[in-house]
């Protein structure tokens, strides 16, 4: 019989371990391989939890914060509205009730909110802003949050430009990234067209919303009648929550809503072991260092010489054995030595 643990991919060498039993000789116990893997939250039902998964932040940090912290509308046709969105987080311990909201200025607006609103410890809400021009030229405004949070009033400054009309057409004129992993990213074409007779000329392009960044040709930009250009629009999330933001283009008053979803990185360990004759079940034990109290992972006895563990956190050691029980239930020691999962 096999008497030694395996690592697996990377390492097949074989350490050898003593074996003990309480009171009997049971065939050894033996975890032979572990294998780290990455799965993606890719269900629904996960993407809620990720939407609390907030990081407790500390005291210095406002409890209440939006994301972004402003919003830029850009470019809208005078009488029409444009809508962006904002994440509102609470990152403290305790909940949250927003109880009013104010907007300094008529022409933006947050429809559809219902007061009060509570946000438990480490939740997270979109909310929609409008913003409606009645007059052309940039103006500026703030919107007011005031909660029970440690810091009673949040403001988020908003701003945008009203004009006669887009002289540009944007293709697709909603860009949506879907879920992207934190620490990569996902980038998209935005293809900008004008489709007057005349020319126009785009002054400044722009991104708003975190995790959005964009790249394109050299401004200030004159297109032609029928003339078209490529801009090209990344999403690199940092946290797992939706986003909202916008790609906007000075002189052409053109505005793009921008959405992706921040997913999380969720790693498993793997661990399979060499049967053990006589054996009825296995148990599988973990603890943070090589020395220190193992903790059964298994609620029940193991029939399987297999098992995944799926509750590991990034950047942790953890270190693992198992014991084998007979039909007698009587289970043997700790196999040692133990196998060491460090996880990324």
């Amino acid at each position: 019989m096999d008497n030694g643990w395996l690592l697996y991919p990377r390492n097949l060498a074989q350490m050898s371990f003593p074996f003990k039993a309480r009171g009997m000789r049971l065939p050894q116990s033996i975890l032979r391989y572990f294998s780290v893997q990455t799965v993606n939250f890719l269900t629904i039902g996960v993407a809620i939890v990720l939407l609390g998964m907030s990081p407790v932040k500390a005291a210095a940090t406002p409890q209440l914060v939006c994301m972004p912290a402003n919003l830029d509308f850009g470019g809208v046709v005078l009488g029409q509205s444009e809508t962006l969105q904002v994440n509102l987080t609470n990152n403290g311990e305790t909940s949250v009730t927003v109880s009013a909201i104010s907007a300094g200025n008529a022409e933006f607006t947050t429809p559809g909110l219902t007061l009060p609103l509570v946000l438990s410890a480490g939740q997270s809400v979109d909310l929609s802003v409008n913003f409606t021009p009645t007059t052309r030229g940039w103006t500026y405004g703030t919107i007011s949050f005031s909660s029970n949070a440690s810091n009673a009033t949040l403001v988020l400054a908003v701003s945008g430009a009203g004009g006669n009309g887009a002289l540009a057409t944007a293709n697709p004129s909603i860009v949506s990234f879907g879920q992207v992993t934190m620490g990569s990213s996902s980038t998209l074409p935005v293809v900008l067209t004008n489709p007057r007779s005349s020319s126009t000329t785009i002054s400044r392009l722009g991104t708003t919303g975190s995790g959005f960044s964009m790249s394109g040709p050299t401004l200030p930009l004159t297109l032609e009648a029928g003339q078209s250009v490529t801009v090209k629009v990344t999403f690199s999330p940092q946290t797992a929550v939706t986003q909202g933001g916008s790609l906007f283009a000075w002189g052409a008053g053109l505005v793009v809503p921008l959405t992706g979803t921040g997913t999380a990185v969720l790693y498993s360990v793997n661990l399979s072991w060499n049967s053990s004759s006589g054996a009825m079940g296995y148990n599988v034990y973990r603890s943070t260092t090589a020395s220190g109290t193992y903790s059964r992972l298994n609620s029940s006895p193991n029939a399987n010489t297999a098992y995944t563990d799926s509750t590991v956190v990034p950047g942790q050691t953890y270190y693992y054995s198992a014991t084998s029980l007979n039909s007698s239930g009587v289970e043997s020691s700790l196999a040692t030595p133990p196998v060491q999962a460090v996880i990324p």
